[in-house]
């Protein structure tokens, strides 16, 4: 979702997680980001629009071997490359943004290992990482994180942790594993296919409602969709 873009409908499957990151990168943004950025894992870079306030410049790498299959002619990669091993200059940028990767990377401590060698000294790492999610774009998903997982491994490579914290509680992760459960599934019956269009007219919008503005209420971080992770180079 760009920030120059209307936010998801709430008959969106994915308005929930969409939403609740885009409040966290935004937060983010003023916060963090300057100078020239790299989007690791770009795609269609729809977080441009609310980054560009805030940086000199925005270059966008992507994985060549899947890029075309996730996002075809969307791709927006300025660089098609394996993101462990860019072989782009050393400190050649200021921020590093990078968001629903991770979980993709097979050699998670390479691929952060080569984040610590693109940025500057007083650089910082805007992520998002997947702690709740079903199995996504096959076979390329190889992993999930904890809070504590994210802290060792970013920590073993040489940055410091500026900020780590949930996006969203357990009561938005629940609605949301729900809902894509039953929108995801495959259906071949033509009753049962008319019963989860009714579904998706009339209750999707309740249940995004529902864990949007009650997530709070009903607060527990134990469980969560994703996390969103800054670190520094210092």
């Amino acid at each position: 979702m760009n920030a120059s873009e209307p936010a998801e409908s709430y008959w969106s499957s994915t308005k929930i997680a969409s939403e609740l990151a885009l409040r966290a990168l935004s937060e983010a943004a003023p916060r963090h980001a300057r100078g020239r950025l790299l989007d690791l894992g770009c795609g269609s870079k729809p977080y441009a629009g609310l980054f560009a306030p805030h940086v000199a410049s925005h270059f966008g790498v992507d994985f060549g071997a899947t890029a075309g299959l996730h996002y075809g002619e969307a791709t927006k990669a300025d660089l098609l490359v394996d993101g462990a091993e860019t072989k782009l200059p050393a400190g050649s940028f200021d921020t590093i943004l990078c968001t629903q990767v991770l979980e993709h990377v097979l050699d998670t401590e390479a691929f952060v290992a080569e984040c610590h060698r693109l940025l500057a000294k007083g650089g910082k790492g805007i992520f998002t990482v997947p702690f709740l999610w079903q199995c996504h774009a096959e076979p390329n998903d190889f992993y999930r994180f904890t809070r504590y997982a994210l802290q060792r491994i970013f920590e073993a490579r040489g940055f410091r942790i500026v900020e780590l914290r949930p996006i969203g509680g357990a009561y938005a992760a629940l609605i949301q594993t729900k809902i894509v459960s039953i929108h995801c599934r495959e259906i071949s019956s033509l009753p049962r296919r008319i019963l989860r269009k009714a579904w998706n007219l009339l209750l999707l919008p309740v249940l995004n409602w529902k864990a949007l503005h009650l997530d709070g209420l009903f607060w527990n971080d134990k469980l969560c969709l994703n996390y969103l992770l800054v670190v520094a180079k210092d």
